[in-house]
């Protein structure tokens, strides 16, 4: 299928986003109001395989991908899924939904294809599924978020490319705007980009005055209420 046409937001605003861990971000788009609170973010089963890299920022690409016994596949779906790439605005991550039913049982993504897809301007790899190569992933800085490793790549394939999936309760298009750290994933809303910095400082300094509070000897639970403003 045909991909949307993708429009890259402003280098300023991917240097900022880089410069925020993500569980601010979940908090500073809230105020805006642009979706409901359950939404927007990929559930925890899916996690950073490397937590200490700095966050990852990028606009997804979609695919689905399949393991199943029998004859070896075709690698129509890796040229599509890569031709995609190269068509994107960078930095791209490439996103993954398991359809196999046995995620634990097919490793979607190792050093090979994380390479190539660095090269083509792929800063993150996000499935719920597995994933392998961890230590030459690792050197290449490339994110990887995954639910967990397996050691074989089974006789996997990938099946679409640029369709809507679902992951760990989280609907992701191929365009979304993702924001990745130790702490799982945050979708950022483009309407809201213009007045993030703003909203993010405003939840910096309203937690760090409750914990500049809660550690200080005059700390009461009436005068925390006070500060959040839940009575």
């Amino acid at each position: 299928m045909g991909l949307p046409t993708i429009e890259p937001i402003t280098e300023d605003d991917l240097a900022f986003l880089r410069g925020v861990d993500s569980p601010t971000v979940a908090n500073a788009v809230e105020p805006f109001q642009v979706r409901d609170r359950t939404e927007g973010f990929i559930g925890g089963h899916v996690k950073s395989l490397f937590p200490d890299l700095p966050p990852m920022v990028g606009y997804a690409l979609t695919v689905t991908m399949n393991d199943q016994p029998g004859p070896v596949k075709g690698r129509e779906g890796f040229w599509a899924m890569f031709e995609a790439l190269a068509a994107m605005p960078a930095p791209s991550v490439v996103v993954v939904q398991d359809t196999s039913g046995h995620p634990e049982r097919v490793a979607f993504c190792g050093e090979v294809m994380a390479t190539m897809a660095q090269r083509l301007g792929a800063v993150g790899y996000v499935t719920d599924g597995t994933v392998r190569d961890v230590h030459e992933v690792r050197a290449l800085g490339l994110a990887y978020f995954a639910s967990g490793v397996c050691v074989s790549h089974a006789n996997f394939w990938i099946e679409e490319v640029g369709v809507d999936v679902l992951l760990d309760g989280q609907t992701v298009r191929t365009g979304d705007l993702l924001h990745g750290d130790a702490n799982g994933i945050v979708l950022v809303p483009r309407e809201v980009l213009s007045g993030l910095p703003d909203a993010v400082n405003r939840v910096r300094e309203r937690e760090g005055e409750l914990m500049a509070f809660a550690r200080s000897e005059g700390f009461t639970l009436e005068g925390a209420k006070k500060l959040t403003g839940y009575r």
